[in-house]
């Protein structure tokens, strides 16, 4: 028989065990379900914010005004405007004209939206269009390109000095290529000459033409 000494060691020792026991339940309760901090939340956090569509093309049945604003924007600035495409310029930012250039129903109107756009953080991608094997996007991103010259911005206005300086090289690049259609070599020059882009680089073998 188990002396009352040994007998009040061994109830404790089981309480202990089942304090134990219940907090890590708590725990793992805690950390698999859908409280703050669980790997759910996260998860269903980043599923819901990759799963909200940017509307652009088509309104949904239970579309509140601001998507239904979206949609008309960009069916108006479809026509080819130059009202319409600097208000959704204004409207998309640079930023938002360029993501919606990799979507083929869209890109048109994107690209003539970029020489409306403010600063030039669309200028490489317009680089881009105007080498692509595309003639029509070339010749749009082009137009583009010389609008936004003809446009400027402030002298203290240096945040996107980078996309600058990378799109001005692409389309001195363009510019130089004696193999590319010789419309859009004098377009890439007339953007670089317009752009505050160096012009040490530019030819000048096609300024009688």
């Amino acid at each position: 028989m188990q002396s009352r000494h040994a007998r009040c060691w061994e109830a404790a020792a089981i309480l202990v065990a089942a304090v134990i026991v219940s907090a890590c339940n708590a725990c793992g309760k805690g950390s698999s379900g859908t409280g703050a901090g669980g790997p759910n939340v996260a998860a269903g956090s980043s599923s819901t914010a990759l799963a909200i569509p940017v509307a652009r093309t088509s309104v949904p049945p239970d579309a509140g005004p601001s998507i239904q604003r979206d949609v008309a924007m960009w069916t108006n600035a479809k026509e080819g405007v130059p009202e319409d495409l600097a208000s959704l310029a204004v409207h998309e930012g640079a930023a938002g004209l360029v993501e919606a250039s990799s979507e083929s129903a869209l890109r048109t109107t994107a690209i003539r939206a970029m020489g409306y756009a403010r600063g030039y953080a669309q200028l490489p991608a317009l680089a881009d269009f105007a080498a692509s094997k595309n003639d029509e996007d070339g010749r749009l991103a082009l137009e583009a390109a010389v609008e936004l010259a003809q446009r400027g911005r402030p002298q203290e206005d240096h945040e996107d000095d980078d996309e600058l300086r990378e799109g001005c090289d692409k389309l001195s690049e363009l510019a130089r290529d004696v193999k590319r259609p010789k419309d859009r070599r004098i377009s890439a020059i007339r953007a670089v000459r317009g752009l505050p882009c160096p012009t040490a680089n530019v030819p000048t073998d096609l300024d009688a033409h």
